[in-house]
This record gives C-alpha cells, sequence and structure tokens, in this order.
C-alpha cells in the first residue's frame, strides 16, 4: 500500500515538474517579444515548418486538409505579434551553409498538393500581409479539377510571396516504386516547374502521404534535393539536416497550443 502512495506521489510530483516546464516555455514564446538573430553556430534554436493543404472558408472536409480562412489569418497574425518571423527555404538553406542569420523566433510555411483554394483563398491573404510561402505540387494533378493550373501557378511565382516546388509527379508511396525510378520521376517534376515559370527552382522535394525510404533520401540528397517528411517533429539548429526536415501540422489551433505543440515536440523528440 505504502509502495503504491510513493507511486502516485513520484508521478504527481513528474507532472507538476512537466507542466512547469511547459508553462514557462509557452510563456517566453508568447510574451518575450524578441528580436535576436543568430548564426547556426551560435544558438540552438527550434525552426518549426508549417504544412498546411487547402485554405477555405469554412470546414467541409478532414481537418488535416483544411484549415478555414479565419483560423490561418489568426494563426500567422498572431505568431508575428508575439515576434515569429516567417523565413524561406532559401533562407535557411543560406543559414545552414553559416552564410545568413536569422531571428531566433523563425518559422516556415508550406503547402501540399497544389489545390486550388491555395490560389482563391490562401493567396489574397498572403498578398495583404505579405507573408512568403512555399507550394508544393503534383505534377501530373495540374491543371485537373479542383487543383492548381499553370496560369495560377506562375501568378503566385511571379509576386515574389509564392515558391513552387515539387510533391513528386504522380503523388504515390515512395515505398511502391524503384529508387531509380522514383528519382527519375521527382528530377522530371522540377525540371517540368522550372521550364513552366521560365526560371532556375531552388531543388525541394516533399514526400507524398510523409512516406520514405532511407534509399531513396540518400539518393535524391546526391542530386542536390533538400528534402521534407511530414512526420510532426521540430527541426532544431544543432541537428538541422537539409534531407530529413521536419513538419508538423497547425491544423485550426490556436497560436497558443500551436506553441505548446512545437514546445512539446522540441522536448520530446530532442
Amino acid at each position: 500500500m505504502k509502495k503504491n502512495v510513493k507511486q502516485k506521489i513520484v508521478i504527481s510530483i513528474v507532472a507538476i515538474i512537466s507542466i512547469a516546464i511547459l508553462a514557462i516555455g509557452i510563456s517566453y514564446m508568447l510574451f518575450i517579444n524578441t528580436n535576436h538573430e543568430y548564426y547556426i553556430s551560435e544558438k540552438n534554436i527550434n525552426i518549426p515548418i508549417f504544412v498546411y493543404h487547402d485554405i477555405v472558408e469554412e470546414m467541409t472536409g478532414e481537418e488535416y486538409m483544411q484549415t478555414t480562412k479565419e483560423n490561418f489569418e489568426k494563426q500567422i497574425l498572431g505568431l508575428r505579434e508575439i515576434g515569429y518571423q516567417i523565413i524561406t527555404y532559401d533562407d535557411l538553406i543560406a543559414y545552414h551553409k553559416g552564410e545568413k542569420k536569422i531571428n531566433e523566433k523563425s518559422f516556415l510555411i508550406t503547402f501540399d498538393d497544389g489545390i486550388e483554394g491555395n490560389y482563391k483563398v490562401m493567396f489574397p491573404i498572403i498578398k495583404k500581409h505579405n507573408i512568403p510561402v512555399a507550394i508544393n505540387i503534383v505534377d501530373n494533378n495540374v491543371g485537373t479539377v479542383g487543383a492548381l493550373t499553370w496560369e495560377q501557378i506562375k501568378e503566385m511565382s511571379d509576386s515574389g510571396l509564392v515558391d513552387i516546388y515539387t510533391h513528386s509527379r504522380y503523388h504515390k508511396d515512395a515505398n511502391m516504386v524503384s529508387t531509380e525510378k522514383y528519382v527519375e520521376d521527382i528530377k522530371y517534376a522540377h525540371n517540368h516547374i522550372e521550364e513552366k515559370l521560365g526560371k532556375k527552382v531552388t531543388k525541394v522535394f516533399t514526400y507524398p502521404y510523409g512516406l520514405n525510404g532511407e534509399e531513396k533520401i540518400e539518393a535524391l540528397k546526391k542530386e542536390g534535393f533538400i528534402q521534407n517528411l511530414t512526420d510532426n517533429k521540430v527541426n532544431k539548429s544543432k541537428t538541422l539536416d537539409l534531407s530529413r526536415l521536419h513538419r508538423e501540422y497547425p491544423l485550426n489551433d490556436s497560436v497558443s497550443k500551436i506553441l505548446l505543440k512545437t514546445f512539446y515536440r522540441s522536448i520530446r523528440y530532442h
């Protein structure tokens, strides 16, 4: 009996300490509006990459696929109000090389699949607030029902606010295709983007369904591709690996909930 009581006391103490640590972390992220910039060698910071799919007027489908226009705007503006800065993949690459400083409260915004709502609903929002984002498109889907057209993609790219990258040629499970064929398709999709946009594009690739394999990661790394996973982990300066970038879902969460999840994940997966 005494042993059970002691165990409960220990569990309670651990829970209290954990909650206190989380509270301190969230308080820092919410209320301390820092504006310090660092090179990668100077400080180990969290660099979240947020992944969205569609921005909609009202929810009509699965939560992980849709974020309402109202919530998206609240999330982005709320994070900026407490000192967070939105960076691009090119910023992240320069930071990784030691060529550029970034703010200690930085994050990236990405969209998967190339859904039509990115142009109709999301694009006006980012133009209004001058927000840079990346859209990862599926080559074979462009121009089909519910997807972006090349005209829309080029207009967004030409705005200077939207970077266009590949989310594969056919949106297939990486484990269902040979490495040689997979790499060939990714290279084709990337080259097609450059052809349609009429300019060089940084090699960034996002795995469909978040599914990947070590052999494919290494093969695409040799081809010079930055690679996005989707595993709800957080990137840290100290272990930043551009061939295995972590991304997390903001969904329709409040700013405080997003930060709580990010802080928790940064501790859990450290």
